[in-house]
């Protein structure tokens, strides 16, 4: 396993859930996840990028992001939490922590890729646009690859 999605529905990550997975490099963390526990992400060596959703960040027990590099691993998290994510016990240890302002990152679409948008009543937005069209869209709710993003 390379890369796991946390769906919106998990409110909880378990201890030691992904401990060990050597393989694992992406980790997406959906929006409801209020706590992660013990050693979940411990030993997993090659993450080099961590999105979450959440807007307050999960509650982290202890160990969670053992031997993550986190000086190189990239940390993206909703722009208007971004402070805090740098404050908060074990998410502050990250170096390159970016706000997004769509609250996602390219597990949903990403720049090699275009993709047709979505109004949330089903009409078709945008055909074939690219990672820089996307996020210029007013604000608002859209599915892009079946997936619902919003644009704050």
């Amino acid at each position: 396993m390379t890369s796991v999605t946390i769906p919106n529905s998990v409110t909880t990550i378990g201890s030691e859930a992904f401990s060990e997975c050597t393989n694992l490099q992406k980790v997406h963390i959906g929006d409801s996840v209020k706590a992660i526990g013990e050693n979940a992400f411990d030993n997993c060596t090659s993450i080099t990028q961590i999105s979450s959703e959440a807007v307050v960040p999960p509650i982290c027990e202890s160990g969670v992001f053992t031997d993550i590099n986190k000086s190189k691993c990239k940390l993206f998290v909703p722009k208007n939490s971004l402070d805090a994510y740098k404050q908060a016990d074990q998410w502050e240890g990250f170096f390159l922590i970016e706000g997004c302002t769509t609250g996602i990152t390219n597990t949903v679409y990403n720049k090699a890729e275009l993709a047709d948008v979505y109004t949330i009543d089903g009409a078709k937005r945008l055909s074939k646009a690219s990672t820089d069209e996307i996020n210029a869209l007013p604000k608002g709710v859209y599915i892009v690859n079946g997936k619902k993003i919003i644009i704050k």
